[in-house]
C-alpha cells in the first residue's frame, strides 16, 4: 500500500512538473501602408520566412500587420500578459516599419501618425522606453527585441530625428538589436531580417551571440554603412534547440484586452446671463461645484494559477481612475438681475478623453504541444 501510494505522489509530482513550463512566444509586426509618409516595402514575405523559422525553435509566433495606434500598444500589452503567466517564459519582437526619434526619445510609427507634428508623434506613436518598462513588467527571463525600424521618417518638427534613440530602459535579460546604429537611418532592404533568420536558423544557437553575430554580417554586407546596434543586460545562457518530440500539456490562456478611447463629461453645460449696469457690464452664472468621480479604466476578469498541483481561478479586480467633475448645483435666479434687457449666453459642457480597457476574451485553459525532454 505504501508503494502505491508513493508511485502515485511521485507521478503526481512528475505530470504537473510539465505545468510550468517555459513558454516561447513571438510577435512578428509588419507596418508599411502608411497614410501619412511614405509606405515601405511589402514585409510579409519576410515575415512568414521568420515565422516558420521560430516555429521550429518552439515559438509560439503571431504576425499582426499594418497597426493604428490603439493596435500598436493593445497587441503589446496582451503579449505581455502571455509572457506574464511564467517566469521562464521567453518573448520575441521583431518589427519591421517606420521609426523615428523625438527629444532622444525613440518611437515606433503606427500607419496612422503623422510624423510632421511632434505631438502627434510623442501621444500616439509608440515610446520603445514604454513597450521596455511593460515587458519589464511581465517579470519573464528573457525578451529579445529586433527592431528594424531605423528609416528615413520626415519629423518636420523641433527636437525631430531621423533614426531611433537610444533605449533608456534595458531590463533585465533582454536583447535589444536595432537595425543600424541610434541616430542614423537604414534603408528599406532585407539584409538585417536576412541575417535574423540566418542566424536563428544554426543549430543550438545561444540567444548572447545572436546580435552581436547580426551586426557583423550586416556591417560586413553594407561595407560599414550599416552597422546594427546591439543592446543587452543580464542575458542567461540559454540555447535555443530544435524541436524534439512533442507532447500535450494544459496551459493558462490570459485574458485579452484592447485599449479603446471614451470620453465623459467633465464640466456641466449652462447658461450665462449678461447686462448692464450704470455702464458696466455684469455677469451673472450659476453655482458650480468640483466633485471627484470614479471612472473605470479596466475591466475586471478572472485568470488561472496553479499551485504546482492544479489550476484555480482568482478574481482580477477593475481598476478605476479618480477624476475631478465640475457639477451645477444651482441655476441662475433671474429675479437677482434688476434689468430685463440681458443677454443670455450658452456655454457648452466639456468633455475629457480617457483611454479603457477592454475585455476581449476571459482567461481559459487550453491544451498544446510541448516538447517531451523538458
Amino acid at each position: 500500500m505504501r508503494f502505491i501510494l508513493l508511485l502515485f505522489f511521485t507521478l503526481t509530482l512528475f505530470l504537473n512538473s510539465k505545468i510550468i513550463y517555459e513558454k516561447r512566444k513571438a510577435l512578428l509586426i509588419g507596418n508599411w501602408s502608411y497614410q501619412y509618409i511614405s509606405k515601405l516595402d511589402n514585409p510579409m514575405f519576410n515575415l512568414n520566412r521568420l515565422k516558420k523559422v521560430l516555429e521550429n525553435l518552439d515559438f509560439d509566433v503571431e504576425i499582426k500587420k499594418n497597426l493604428n495606434s490603439e493596435e500598436l500598444e493593445s497587441a503589446i500589452d496582451n503579449f505581455a500578459s502571455e509572457l506574464s503567466t511564467n517566469s521562464k517564459n521567453i518573448g520575441f519582437i521583431y518589427y519591421t516599419g517606420h521609426g523615428c526619434q523625438v527629444d532622444y526619445q525613440g518611437y515606433l510609427i503606427p500607419v496612422n501618425v503623422n510624423t510632421k507634428y511632434k505631438l502627434k508623434i510623442k501621444y500616439n506613436a509608440l515610446n520603445i522606453n514604454k513597450i521596455l518598462e511593460i515587458l519589464e513588467r511581465a517579470g519573464n527571463r528573457v525578451n529579445m527585441i529586433f527592431l528594424d525600424a531605423c528609416r528615413d521618417v520626415p519629423t518636420g518638427t523641433k527636437g525631430g530625428t531621423k533614426g531611433l534613440g537610444q533605449p533608456i530602459r534595458k531590463p533585465k535579460g533582454s536583447l535589444i538589436v536595432y537595425a543600424t546604429e541610434a541616430g542614423k537611418v537604414a534603408n528599406d532592404n532585407s539584409k538585417f531580417i536576412n541575417s535574423l533568420i540566418d542566424n536563428l536558423s544554426k543549430p543550438n544557437q545561444s540567444i548572447r551571440n545572436i546580435g552581436d553575430n547580426i551586426s557583423n554580417e550586416v556591417a560586413q554586407m553594407t561595407s560599414y554603412t550599416q552597422i546594427p546596434e546591439v543592446y543587452t543586460k543580464l542575458l542567461p545562457l540559454i540555447t535555443l534547440e530544435k524541436k524534439d518530440k512533442m507532447c500535450t500539456k494544459t496551459i493558462p490562456i490570459p485574458p485579452k484586452y484592447r485599449t479603446v478611447t471614451k470620453r465623459f463629461l467633465s464640466t456641466d453645460s449652462f447658461k450665462m446671463y449678461i447686462w448692464k449696469e450704470n455702464g458696466i457690464t455684469k455677469k451673472l452664472a450659476p453655482k458650480t461645484k468640483v466633485v471627484t468621480k470614479r471612472i473605470l479604466v479596466s475591466y475586471g476578469t478572472e485568470k488561472y494559477i496553479t499551485d504546482g498541483i492544479k489550476y484555480k481561478k482568482v478574481k482580477i479586480p477593475p481598476i478605476y481612475k479618480t477624476v475631478k467633475v465640475t457639477k451645477v448645483v444651482e441655476d441662475v435666479d433671474i429675479s437677482e438681475i434688476p434689468s430685463s434687457n440681458y443677454k443670455v449666453i450658452p456655454v457648452p459642457a466639456k468633455y475629457r478623453v480617457v483611454r479603457i480597457k477592454e475585455l476581449v476574451e476571459p482567461s481559459k485553459l487550453k491544451t498544446i504541444s510541448v516538447p517531451c525532454n523538458r
